[in-house]
């Protein structure tokens, strides 16, 4: 199906992006947040791909998620992640205090993404229309409050993944960096 080709490509991208992005970032870096805005770099890749993961295996294909069932937590250990798994809620002085290599949010990221393209494989037709009930989005995003199976994957696995990596790339401009490689 056209379609699955199409969310397959973009969930390659989007989970192999972040190679390209924190390449020769330094952990002054990745840390670094803007005067006026909380996230730093790290924490917007991390909870990226930490939202990713745990929705889309929780609510689509219920399931663990790949932080818990590859044992994650020791290579990419936050000990306060705020009202959410992935960060939702936390501070600027809780951000501030995430320091994480760069390379294992980076094979998190590939791993997270396998995992989903996968599962959109294994996916007949009538599997990936049905409902997926979003609760928390019926007053933030009216009308975004029930998607489909293969909408909720490309909202949070493409959709909200590549937000969080637009304020990366804005990090690294404020930073004297060039932010995207084009």
């Amino acid at each position: 199906m056209a379609t699955k080709t199409a969310l397959s490509q973009n969930l390659r991208f989007s989970h192999w992006y972040p190679e390209l992005l924190l390449q020769g970032l330094t952990p002054e870096q990745l840390s670094w947040q803007p005067a006026d805005h909380d996230t730093s770099i790290i924490f917007a890749v991390w909870h990226a791909y930490r939202a990713d993961d745990d929705l889309v295996h929780g609510m689509v294909m219920r399931r663990p998620s790949v932080f818990v069932s590859q044992h994650w937590a020791e290579r990419l250990p936050v000990k306060e992640t705020g009202i959410t798994p992935f960060g939702n809620g936390l501070t600027r002085e809780q951000i501030g205090r995430i320091r994480l290599d760069a390379g294992a949010i980076i094979e998190y990221a590939k791993a997270v993404g396998e995992s989903v393209a996968t599962y959109l494989a294994s996916l007949s037709d009538e599997a990936a229309a049905e409902e997926i009930s979003l609760p928390f989005f019926k007053d933030i995003y009216p009308g975004f409050d029930v998607l489909s199976r293969v909408e909720t994957i490309a909202f949070f696995s493409i959709g909200h993944t590549l937000e969080h990596l637009g304020e990366v790339q804005f990090i690294k401009g404020l930073l004297g960096m060039k932010g995207a490689p084009l």
